[in-house]
């Protein structure tokens, strides 16, 4: 059940040092993706199948949508042993760190596309929206994600990675690694 509950438990600095451990490997799993994928990939494929990269996708979407919950946790249920940004930031409340906007993007389509089984993935697919602009959405989620690391406390700013490597997959560089 979400939380309704406006006050979160303040987490100890080795649980949140923890917890960043998994908040980096979903950035890693969504660079190393993205990476494979190239600027834009259509669900189902705009060329002849192929489940490689169908998986890639899935897991690009599955990321971005864990790292927008992560900045935004308005964007989707919270529960109270949800990871989001504001416990770095140690808020007593859980918050948006990223821009809402930007992020919701492809809220809905995602969702029901991706998350849900739903009678609505059809429609998508016969009007042309099964094309994922995934430059675009590794480029809002790190952009994002940057600006979280500018609020950070310079003793926990060193568990994620680095905005020169955050910079660097988003200039495009092969690197699929994040140091």
């Amino acid at each position: 059940m979400p939380n309704s509950v406006k006050t979160r438990e303040r987490r100890a600095e080795q649980i949140l040092a923890q917890a960043a451990a998994d908040v980096r490997y979903e950035i890693e799993m969504l660079v190393y993706s993205s990476a494979i994928l190239g600027l834009e990939y259509g669900s189902p494929a705009t060329t002849p199948t192929n489940e490689h990269w169908n998986m890639a996708l899935e897991s690009f979407l599955v990321h971005f949508r864990n790292l927008r919950a992560f900045l935004c946790p308005s964007l989707q249920p919270t529960y109270d042993d949800d990871v989001i940004a504001s416990d770095f930031l140690g808020d007593p409340q859980a918050r948006d760190i990223g821009d809402v906007a930007r992020l919701a993007v492809d809220r809905q389509r995602l969702n029901r596309m991706l998350a849900h089984l739903s009678y609505s993935r059809d429609k998508y697919i016969r009007s042309g929206e099964s094309i994922w602009r995934i430059a675009e959405l590794t480029a809002i989620v790190l952009d994002e994600f940057e600006k979280f690391l500018g609020q950070l406390p310079d003793e926990r700013i060193l568990w994620f990675p680095s905005r020169e490597a955050l910079r660097k997959h988003r200039s495009g560089s092969p690197s699929q690694r994040l140091a």
